[in-house]
Parts: structure tokens; C-alpha cells; sequence
């Protein structure tokens, strides 16, 4: 009769060497977490680009040239644009410059972190987020620039914190929400200008700028 430590030797152990193994393990665990509705924050959805919505215009979102050394805050600008243009009964999300009727482009001219206040050993406490930007949407028909600003700002105060992990992650906050704020002010801007013409498939003629 086989004793149990025999049947201990005879069963494989499973280890890193098994790579069956571990794809399945791996496949279990991507389908458990979407089933819990997970979903990775830094990939965004294209299910409304590239799909027009009926009786609208097409624009494409370009990403900003950065000229600061706030690497990343680019794509938060971008983001925060398409994020707001999806809401537009006026605008349909272009995959490419080529598919679209309008180009929305910019450039960040420039970050500044001055502080505001201070503290002990004239430490600041309280900073803020200074940010100058252009912006302008072609009509990639035409050429017509239908609005442009240059050198346009803004800004958000954040707390220093307890420490320079603190710091960095309110700094990346105030900067998210400025991207935010720069794309709503576009967003207005556009929805103004668009439902004043009685129709999204009306052209804006001449140069319009961001109202402030």
C-alpha cells in the first residue's frame, strides 16, 4: 500500500518553471478583475472616436507641444480635451487630422511653481500652479483659424504638505486640474460659438479668441 509521503514525492510541485500554469493563473486573474469592473486608469476608451454622431462635425484633438519640463502634462491636456468634446452636440471625436473638419491644437509655454505663503525657516507652505498656453482650431478644409489665443494662463494653489512625496502628489493634482479647466474653458468657448450659429454644421468665419 502506497503511504502518504510516497504520494507527496510523486505529486510535481507547481513552480515558476510551468508556464501553462502560469498563464492560466494570469488569464483567472484578468477575467476576475473584470468581472469586479476594474479598469487600468491610464487607458482610456475610443469607443466614441471615429463614430460620428449624426448631424455633427468632426474634430481632432492633437497633442500639444510641450516647451515646459513638466514631462506628461501634455497627455493630461489632451485628455482632459476629449474627455469634454465627447459631451459636445456638436462635435464628433476624429481619429486623424485627415477624418476630421476641425484640428484642435496648442502649445505650453510655460510652468511656474512660485510659493505663497511661508512658514517656519521660510518654508513655503502654500504654492501655486502657473501655467501659459496657446491654443487654436483650424478648419482643416479651409485653413481658417475659428479661434486662437496665445499666451493665455492659469493657475491653482496647492498645499506643500508634510513631506516631498506630499508635495509632488498636490503639485500632479493642481496640474490636473488645470488641464481640466484650460479644456472646459475650450469646451464653452466652442459650444458658444457653434449653438450662436443655429447649427452645428454652420463654419465660423474669421478669427474668434478664447473669451477669458
Amino acid at each position: 500500500m502506497t503511504s502518504i509521503t510516497e504520494k507527496m514525492k510523486k505529486t510535481k510541485p507547481v513552480t515558476s518553471q510551468n508556464p501553462s500554469m502560469l498563464f492560466a493563473l494570469f488569464l483567472a486573474l484578468m477575467m476576475s478583475l473584470s468581472a469586479c469592473g476594474y479598469s487600468n486608469p491610464y487607458v482610456h476608451s475610443d469607443d466614441s472616436e471615429g463614430v460620428n454622431k449624426q448631424g455633427t462635425l468632426t474634430i481632432f484633438v492633437d497633442m500639444w507641444q510641450n516647451k515646459t519640463s513638466e514631462l506628461g502634462f501634455q497627455s493630461e491636456v489632451k485628455q482632459s480635451l476629449v474627455r469634454w468634446l465627447k459631451k459636445s452636440p456638436h462635435f464628433s471625436m476624429a481619429r486623424t487630422p485627415e477624418q476630421a473638419d476641425y484640428m484642435l491644437s496648442g502649445i505650453i509655454e510655460s510652468v511656474h511653481l512660485p510659493g505663497l505663503s511661508y512658514g517656519t525657516f521660510d518654508r513655503a507652505v502654500e504654492l501655486r500652479a502657473e501655467i501659459t498656453y496657446s491654443v487654436e482650431v483650424k478648419n482643416t478644409k479651409t485653413g481658417a483659424i475659428i479661434l486662437k489665443r496665445k499666451d493665455a494662463d492659469w493657475y491653482e494653489s496647492y498645499s506643500a504638505g508634510g513631506s516631498a512625496a506630499d508635495l509632488e502628489m498636490n503639485k500632479r493634482e493642481a496640474l490636473r486640474e488645470v488641464a481640466d479647466n484650460i479644456a472646459e474653458n475650450i469646451y464653452v468657448n466652442l459650444f458658444n460659438r457653434f449653438s450662436a450659429k443655429k447649427g452645428a454644421k454652420a463654419d465660423i468665419p474669421g478669427e474668434i479668441k478664447v473669451d477669458d
